[in-house]
């Protein structure tokens, strides 16, 4: 089986996993390279003690886009550009991801104000709150019941459940 040529090979997008916060570093050599990168951010609010501001973050920490034709050249080059920590793929495989999902990322973020990074949790999964009024709070995901966390005292067999802005909770580890 002949070996993909630059003209043979689709133009695809490949998530790209870089150094942690050397995400832009990573875009710029890529883009200085003729790569097409897509490096998607939003703003949100610093949490500085002393005054806030805001600030651009990575949607996607530690990753980035790649537009090319994955031939043996391109790969290579894309993974000696340095900061550059592997294609993310199936094993040393890199797998394409399907234009419609970076399309809908570059839409969602052009147009909505409030795009911005969301853990996928899960019903059932044990959570706490890191912000607000219920600061602190554990509690299970209620996925019936949106945007609601349960928290459960299980020596009496009750529970209550709350309404909170998902994204302030992350996954409980100490648990």
């Amino acid at each position: 089986m002949a070996e993909p040529n630059e003209n043979t090979a689709p133009l695809a997008w490949f998530a790209v996993h870089t150094r942690s916060r050397h995400e832009r570093k990573v875009s710029a050599d890529l883009s200085r390279q003729s790569f097409e990168v897509f490096f998607p951010e939003y703003r949100c609010w610093s949490r500085r003690k002393d005054r806030r501001k805001q600030i651009e973050r990575p949607l996607f920490p530690g990753y980035l886009f790649v537009r090319t034709r994955l031939n043996p050249q391109a790969r290579l080059a894309i993974i000696k550009t340095s900061s550059v920590v592997r294609m993310v793929g199936i094993g040393t495989q890199a797998v394409a991801i399907p234009d419609h999902e970076i399309a809908s990322i570059q839409v969602l973020l052009q147009h909505a104000d409030d795009a911005s990074p969301q853990d996928q949790l899960g019903s059932g999964q044990l959570v706490q709150v890191m912000e607000g009024p219920l600061r602190g709070v554990i509690g299970v995901v209620d996925q019936s019941r949106k945007r609601q966390i349960v928290v459960n005292v299980e020596l009496l067999g009750r529970a209550v459940a709350a309404t909170v802005d998902l994204a302030a909770v992350v996954p409980y580890l100490d648990g």
